[in-house]
């Protein structure tokens, strides 16, 4: 009689499991390295806006009022982009770290106090996080001896220390003096006090760099690099790309202008065929992208737009075709920024049903 003993499989050698081991280990890689290629590779639009001041203290091209900065903000949520930080961009180019469907990160230069007056508690109620650039040589240790930028006040370590905590807003550096780049051939100095500034006194990891006035020379981006940040914005206008063309050290932003901005509409439609509608300003004069939206009428990204067109205190009349059969109710005017990221004012057209 056989012994029961026999009849158990017999177990797989070492050698064999090893083997077995690093297929799939080799398989496991080959399969990270198809979609690493893929994900490096597709090109996605990231638009980086650029702030400075958030309050309604000075009518400026540089202060951008509480208002319409919440009205930014629910308007990027209603078209459906997530915020990210610039390091996502860097985990991404590397490890080909997912982004969202439509990323956009947010920034505000000098570090000034309304950046937490202001800025944190919007950003956190519309569900975005944003990068502040700090002039570190600026800075004091605490709201008692608060310093001003620019004859506005800046932010205290202290103050910089409990925000990065809460994790809303992230930080970065914009050097320690807000020096030139541009004017100095050897940068490395300036911004590496910077970055040690922002590790060793207020106890961050840096979230990028931000040249000063966008001023820098060819050989700034790799000093700034050497310092020891991954990734650098400019003042240049334009909306960053992923994919292998992306210049983690030269990214583009779009310039948010801020001031006053007061629109005034007026319909003067004499054309069955068409909608006029009649369109000043108060205040800073705005190139902007007109858009006519109906309700309950399914239109493209791409449907509804005219060209280019600056608005200022002199009207300007805007005409769009009429569409057949024409929907119940009045349509929606909208005007958007240079990159029709941004909507800056919608409104009824007035004097229609």
């Amino acid at each position: 009689m056989e012994h029961p003993k026999n009849n158990r499989p017999a177990k797989p050698s070492r050698k064999r499991q090893l083997l077995t081991i690093l297929a799939v280990l080799l398989a496991a890689i080959a399969i990270g390295a198809i979609f690493w290629s893929l994900q490096t590779r597709k090109v996605c639009q990231v638009p980086i806006l650029m702030y400075h001041k958030i309050g309604d203290s000075h009518d400026s091209v540089w202060w951008v009022t509480a208002a319409d900065f919440e009205s930014h903000l629910q308007s990027l949520k209603e078209q459906g982009y997530r915020s990210i930080l610039p390091s996502d961009l860097v985990a991404h180019r590397r490890w080909g770290k997912p982004l969202p469907s439509k990323p956009i990160i947010i920034t505000f230069d000098d570090g000034y106090l309304n950046c937490l007056e202001q800025a944190e508690p919007l950003l956190e109620k519309y569900g975005f996080r944003g990068v502040c650039y700090l002039i570190t040589g600026q800075i004091s240790e605490t709201p008692e001896t608060r310093r001003q930028y620019e004859g506005a006040p800046i932010l205290s370590w202290q103050e910089i220390r409990a925000m990065q905590k809460r994790g809303t807003v992230a930080f970065g550096g914009h050097t320690r003096n807000h020096a030139n780049l541009r004017a100095q051939e050897d940068a490395y100095p300036e911004v590496r006090a910077c970055f040690d500034d922002l590790r060793k006194i207020g106890g961050l990891k840096p979230a990028g760099f931000c040249y000063p006035f966008g001023q820098y020379h060819s050989k700034t981006p790799a000093d700034v690099a050497r310092a020891g940040f991954t990734t650098a914005v400019t003042c240049e206008d334009g909306i960053a790309e992923t994919g292998p063309g992306l210049k983690l050290m030269e990214l583009p932003r779009v310039s948010v202008i801020g001031g006053t901005h007061r629109y005034h509409t007026e319909s003067v439609s004499t054309n069955p065929a068409t909608v006029e509608v009649r369109v000043w300003k108060e205040g800073h004069s705005m190139k902007v992208y007109p858009r006519l939206v109906w309700p309950g009428r399914t239109q493209s990204s791409d449907d509804g737009w005219l060209e280019h067109v600056l608005i200022a205190d002199q009207p300007v009349t805007l005409t769009w075709p009429r569409p057949v059969p024409t929907p119940a109710g009045a349509p929606t005017l909208e005007l958007w920024d240079d990159f029709r990221v941004l909507r800056l004012f919608q409104a009824a057209v007035p004097g229609m049903p």
